[in-house]
């Protein structure tokens, strides 16, 4: 609700801030549990928020300047600054029990509401480590949770098996599992079109129930911001940053929306169930599971949308914005924090190895049954020596002197063929890792069979394990 406050009154901004969104979000391996989670972290700063600005007559007057990924800021007089201080603050404890926020109320001095930001945001980190009290306390007597080791509360219907009993932040993350306040923001072509609730869903038609998960971040968004502030009159500061962000946002709903439509849309299944589940769609954050055939291609149509929008929006001097992407490819069983960390460390290598200037993507198949790092993935797993390491991403978009998605697509388009190499190269990088006296006789013999056509493939001995993950989650039904 947008109400203007009257020119005499004293102006203060109410603030909001989830801390650790990614973990409240993540620290379960349930779909469902998941996709309640991501409801509630949106609902909290929009619908919520405006019903409790709305309800039982309250009609508050003030102007919403920000509602959304986790944050709220709001200007208004003092008094209903305080008042929501107060009552929203039991609202969440009640509504959304377990996630982590903070809550802070700054004067507006002479008009300056970006100084006023700055220390809102000031207090807000102040607040972090002071603990929110629970809504419901437990006595030693009381049974656990089993999974969470948490005091169980409820009994929940919406859990399918047999521990139905559930703490109160896992039972409020079932009761939003149902919401679709986070997949409304897809516009997808076509009637009763439906994400999957379970990773078994999402993996049916998965070669070895194959998925990937998904994390794209915008490059250099600190350093557009900063721009802003530098090049901005002090009464415009915000207005600019505020004009930025909404342009940000719909380049990546636009950009969501093309890759959905172009790359996921054509093999919905009969009940109009598709092989993907947006987590995060915030700013320039996206987080979504796809099936693991379809990464790739998706990821591309993305990136390229995304720069398309923002150079149509005018962004950065209509040059536009790059981001990055890592893909970790991981069964549908795999702890997925696990498979959510990866991605973060894939998308940081892309963004470093590019300096934070090109779209690009990196990836990783994950074998192990557990995931520290991506520094030691690429020890244990890409690695012989100083000499020779597996590792040839990131794949870039249009970047000639780089390797590129297109190129990757179709070589492994040419590795599918019935008469390719791909048999001999999984002999070879075996051969490379454990039998390294017979990896030369087994490369010359690979060369002497194979056909013109895939001569260059096997002149870059880097991109073989990258070939051989992407044909290990191909899906022969597509």
């Amino acid at each position: 609700m947008n109400k203007n406050i009257s020119h005499n009154m004293e102006k203060y901004l109410y603030g909001l801030t989830v801390q650790g969104i990614q973990s409240y979000i993540f620290e379960t391996n349930k779909l469902k549990e998941i996709i309640g989670a991501s409801e509630i972290i949106e609902q909290l700063c929009t619908t919520w928020f405006e019903e409790f600005l709305t309800n039982n007559g309250n009609n508050y007057q003030g102007e919403k300047l920000l509602n959304a990924a986790g944050n709220i800021r709001f200007k208004t007089d003092k008094t209903t600054a305080q008042t929501i201080f107060k009552g929203y603050h039991k609202v969440l404890l009640e509504k959304a029990p377990g996630v982590p926020f903070s809550q802070a109320v700054v004067k507006i001095e002479n008009d300056r509401e970006y100084e006023a930001i700055q220390k809102l945001d000031e207090k807000l980190r102040g607040q972090r480590n002071v603990p929110l009290y629970e809504t419901d306390l437990g006595i030693m007597l009381r049974r656990k949770d089993r999974k969470t080791g948490n005091f169980a509360t409820t009994t929940n219907n919406k859990i399918k098996d047999d521990n139905k009993m559930v703490d109160v932040v896992s039972s409020a993350k079932y009761d939003h599992s149902d919401e679709k306040l986070l997949t409304k923001k897809i516009k997808i072509e076509g009637d009763n079109l439906v994400c999957p609730s379970e990773f078994k869903e999402l993996a049916k038609d998965s070669q070895h129930s194959w998925l990937a998960v998904i994390h794209i971040d915008g490059n250099g968004m600190g350093l557009r911001i900063n721009s802003i502030l530098e090049n901005s009159n002090r009464g415009d500061k915000f207005k600019n940053l505020q004009d930025f962000s909404e342009k940000v946002s719909q380049s990546t709903i636009n950009a969501l929306n093309k890759a959905i439509n172009e790359t996921i849309m054509p093999y919905k299944d009969n009940s109009n169930l598709l092989p993907m589940r947006p987590i995060i769609i915030g700013g320039d954050d996206l987080t979504i599971i796809v099936r693991a055939d379809l990464a790739i291609k998706f990821t591309q149509v993305y990136l390229e949308e995304f720069e398309n929008q923002t150079k149509e929006k005018g962004i950065n001097e209509g040059n536009g914005l790059t981001a990055a992407a890592g893909i970790a490819f991981v069964k549908e069983k795999f702890p997925f924090h696990y498979a959510v960390n990866l991605a973060e460390d894939l998308t940081s290598y892309a963004k470093n190895k590019s300096n934070r200037e090109k779209s690009c993507l990196h990836f990783h198949l994950v074998k192990d049954s557990y995931i520290d790092d991506y520094d030691e993935v690429q020890e244990r797993e890409l690695i012989i020596d100083d000499n020779f390491n597996f590792i040839n991403g990131p794949y870039y978009i249009n970047d000639k002197d780089k390797p590129t998605i297109d190129d990757l697509l179709k070589n492994i388009e040419l590795l599918q063929e019935d008469d390719s190499p791909k048999n001999g190269i999984r002999e070879w990088v075996d051969a490379k890792f454990n039998h390294n006296l017979m990896e030369d006789i087994l490369m010359d013999r690979i060369k002497n069979k194979a056909k013109n056509s895939y001569k260059k493939i096997l002149e870059n001995e880097k991109a073989f394990i990258d070939y051989l993950s992407l044909l290990a989650v191909e899906t022969k039904t597509k």
